[in-house]
């Protein structure tokens, strides 16, 4: 079979009838609840698919990992994956998640898709879940539409996600290791206060961080207050 003309005919087919609210998470996993339907040959008739898909950024980004990016997404997973890299090139390998995903049952509904789309939305609305997306996508390589909305909501993530790790310092390092320093000093400050056989552990700490000279005063006025 042609992959090409598959990658194509799967992004046509894909379409996300309901968004999940929530985007991925910048530290630590995401968990995302989906139903998929799928029309079948028979005349009124759709599949129902329930499943969970799981982005996370591992600690490590190890070749092996790297090679294995997507898992229980079918055989055919890796032919995708190069197709989804070629078109979104840079931008999908900078983001550097894993994703799995977990089928947790099947069935045939004996109603159109529209209709089956529609009570579904609905049961959703009335549960408020905030994490689960309703898809629409070709039966045989169902797997795959799962796989591109999961990829599309990553890259609507990654730009807030930047700016997270930002914030907190990480593409600061020098930044990062000068904020724990004086949060440790502060704390340390906070705790001779309240102890003064603590007076000690700070002053060492100042002179471990070549910081004495800029809390001298302050120091000195914590020794002699009463």
């Amino acid at each position: 079979m042609d992959q090409d003309f598959s990658f194509r005919d799967i992004v046509r087919g894909t379409r996300i009838l309901r968004p999940p609210k929530h985007r991925l998470s910048t530290f630590g996993p995401t968990t995302l609840s989906y139903v998929l339907l799928s029309e079948l040959p028979e005349a009124g008739q759709c599949r129902l698919r329930e499943g969970e898909v799981t982005a996370q950024r591992p600690k490590i980004m190890t070749s092996e990992q790297w090679r294995e990016r997507f898992d229980g997404f079918g055989d055919d997973s890796k032919a995708f994956q190069q197709a989804i890299e070629s078109v979104y090139g840079d931008a999908f390998r900078a983001l550097e998640y894993n994703f799995r995903n977990d089928l947790r049952q099947s069935s045939v509904e004996h109603f159109p898709l529209a209709v089956v789309a529609e009570r579904v939305t609905q049961i959703m609305a009335d549960e408020d879940a905030p994490r689960k997306a309703l898809l629409q996508g070709p039966d045989q390589r169902w797997a795959f539409s799962v796989m591109k909305f999961v990829v599309d909501l990553s890259m609507r993530s990654f730009p807030s996600n930047v700016k997270e790790l930002d914030d907190r310092g990480f593409f600061d390092p020098e930044g990062q290791r000068l904020a724990k320093q004086k949060r440790d000093i502060e704390r340390l400050f906070a705790e001779a206060q309240k102890d003064r056989t603590r007076v000690s552990a700070l002053a060492d700490r100042l002179r471990e961080f070549n910081l004495f000279q800029t809390y001298e005063d302050r120091f000195f006025a914590l020794v002699h207050s009463s």
